[in-house]
């Protein structure tokens, strides 16, 4: 499976990521674009989709920076993990996958002829 996207694409969006590995962001890479290549979008759409799918994948088990204020310096964190039986609601990447998702999926149409 070729990957779909590149870990630099997936770190942009994702600045919580750089604490994993390149080898690590590419693992999540290939499960995303495992699952992207199967779906029934146009290719120049695939790449998009996987990036949000991995830095989704990635978010899990990650501490995030919730709040911060400047002076003095005080930071805020999320939870050690995401919960993840929410699935795709879980992360704003999860959920930005989904809207993708319906934006490029085929719009079908349904008619009954009588």
């Amino acid at each position: 499976m070729v990957p779909l996207t590149t870990v630099e694409n997936v770190k942009a969006i994702a600045k919580h990521l750089s604490s994993l590995t390149d080898e690590q962001v590419l693992l999540l890479i290939e499960d995303a674009s495992l699952e992207v290549s199967e779906l029934k979008v146009k290719d120049k759409y695939k790449e998009r989709l996987t990036r949000y799918l991995a830095a989704h994948y990635g978010s899990f088990n990650i501490r995030q920076t919730q709040s911060e204020t400047v002076g003095p310096i005080k930071r805020t964190f999320t939870s050690g993990s995401v919960d993840n039986r929410k699935g795709l609601e879980s992360t704003v990447y999860g959920q930005e996958y989904q809207r993708l998702l319906k934006l490029y999926s085929d719009k079908k149409v349904n008619l009954t002829v009588i």
